[in-house]
């Protein structure tokens, strides 16, 4: 199935009402609106955490030297965007090689 038919099923399935009203506990409609925003961001090629934090040095050095990562990094970047694990190593990188060239 490619994805942007799993991404109009999975949206389907979540609009659906049955006859009977349920509540749904918010933090599982967080989860879930979450977790429907990721998949539908998700593109043909990505990377996995292992991959992207080998690089994560080099995208923080090219960010720290004002260049354009998202641009040289693509898949990089769109990773950080949405792992927020990734992303939180990524953020105590790039404060330390700010502290330590400052």
């Amino acid at each position: 199935m490619k994805i942007g038919k799993l991404v109009a099923f999975l949206r389907g399935m979540f609009r659906r009402r049955s006859n009977v009203q349920t509540q749904i506990d918010p933090a599982l409609a967080e989860q879930m609106r979450m977790t429907l925003t990721m998949v539908a961001a998700t593109r043909e090629q990505e990377i996995g955490c292992d991959e992207a934090y080998a690089f994560l040095d080099v995208y923080a050095d090219l960010i720290s030297r004002g260049e354009d990562a998202s641009a040289l990094m693509p898949l990089v970047h769109h990773h950080l965007e949405m792992c927020p694990d990734c992303r939180e190593e990524f953020d105590a990188l790039l404060l330390a090689i700010e502290a330590t060239s400052a």
